[in-house]
Parts: C-alpha cells; structure tokens; sequence
C-alpha cells in the first residue's frame, strides 16, 4: 500500500477516499485479508464504505465468486462505485445504496460469507460532520443488530467475518446466538494487550480457531505476521 493525496494504492487496484467519512484504515484491511474465501461463490460487503474490503475479497477470491457491497451514505456510495469501475473485478463487484438491514431482509439468494466492519464509535464524541456521524455513531448492543441482519441471508455453510475493538467483540460473543468458530487476538504492537478481535460466525456448531496476529514488533517495525497477512497488497512488502 502506498499512501497518495485523495487515496491509497495497494499492489492491484487504487482506493480513493477522499469522499468517505470513513478513510482506509487498519480494520478495514485486516478484515479484508483475513477473512476466509475458500469455499466463497457469493460474497457479501455490509457497509463498504470505499469498496476497500470488496475489491481486497474480489482479489482474494475465484473468478467465478461475485461480491456484492451494500453502502447507506451516497457519497461513500459514489466512491466506492468509482473505486469499483477503476479496478480490474468490475464485472465481479456490484454496489448498492441500500440500508444493511434492508437488503439483508430482501435477498432472494443466500451468502456464502458476510463481512462488516461496523462503525463503533460511542455517543458523545464529536464527529464534525452528519455523514461522520452517521457513520461512525453506535452504541455496543447495535453489533449484534448488524450480525443478526446478516444471519437472514447467510448460507447453511455459510460464515459472517467481522473486525471490532476488543471490549466490543467480547460483548457480541456474549450477545450473539451463532457459533463463533474463528476468533483473532489483534495486537498492535508486540507484548501489549490486544485491542481489536477478527471475529467469525456461523449456523454450524465448528470447534473454535483461535489465533493472534502482531501489527508491529518492538522496534514499530510490521511484524512477520502482518506481513505474511497483508503481502499480496502492500507494495512495501
């Protein structure tokens, strides 16, 4: 990834951002390498925001798998179809201006993985803009809303990946009735705590995989595992 004015260009396609109250960011990214595409035909973005988890899901995947991205908020919208015609899946990746919940209860047809990187920011803090706002305002109990919505479109064998602040994936796990069956400690910089948790659900009863992954080592050099996650997108790596 190589950061420019307006944007970042990753290793196969550019995401410009510059209409977005939500920039490309970390989350984002990890979500979009982490999850698990194996037996993915039909791929489902809630809250695309810039199309970067989309188009990180479209390289990732077949030929043959189609990535559909829901997006609320009609800048992020624009951006994210933009983003979406510049790069080379724009036959694969289809954009809509659709509430989450909304689409979730009107799909004629099941999913096969689900990923959100839902907004998390408290009540209270000031985000300077409406469109900030409504991207970033929730209280905890909405991730479960956002994981439930999902649920009414997720295949049998289906799966549902989602990237939240520790503190609020502990509280989902509590809240949630599917089966956790993939759980990812993130941990910023080597021998702190963990502050984010790369969660994924399912229909299914699967023993849980449990996992760490370090952003940077002692030294705030990448460590080798977010190296080896993100390397088919940065270009530094």
């Amino acid at each position: 990834m190589s950061a420019k004015q307006n944007g970042f260009t990753f290793k196969q396609f550019h995401i410009e951002h510059h209409r977005c109250a939500m920039k490309v960011g970390t989350d984002g990214i990890l979500l979009g390498a982490w999850a698990d595409v194996s037996q993915a035909e039909r791929i489902l973005d809630l809250g695309t925001g810039t199309g970067l988890i989309a188009l990180m899901l479209a390289q990732r995947s077949t030929k043959e798998s189609e990535i559909h991205a829901v997006e609320l908020d009609q800048a992020a919208y624009l951006q994210a179809q933009a983003n979406i015609h510049a790069s080379p899946w724009a036959q694969r990746v289809h954009v809509y201006q659709q509430d989450a919940a909304e689409f979730c209860r009107n799909a004629v047809n099941k999913f096969d993985l689900i990923v959100a990187n839902p907004p998390y920011f408290p009540q209270g803090v000031d985000c300077a803009t409406p469109q900030r706002d409504l991207a970033r305002y929730t209280a905890t109990h909405r991730h479960v809303d956002w994981l439930n919505w999902a649920s009414h479109c997720l295949s049998e064998q289906g799966k549902i990946s989602m990237v939240l602040p520790f503190e609020a994936g502990e509280t989902l796990l509590k809240q949630s009735a599917l089966y956790c069956i993939a759980r990812c400690e993130v941990i910023t910089k080597k021998g702190k705590a963990p502050q984010r948790l790369l969660l994924t659900f399912s229909l299914q009863a699967q023993p849980l995989q449990p996992s760490q992954l370090i952003i940077y080592d002692e030294s705030n050099r990448y460590h080798p595992d977010f190296i080896g996650l993100t390397k088919d997108f940065y270009l530094a790596f």
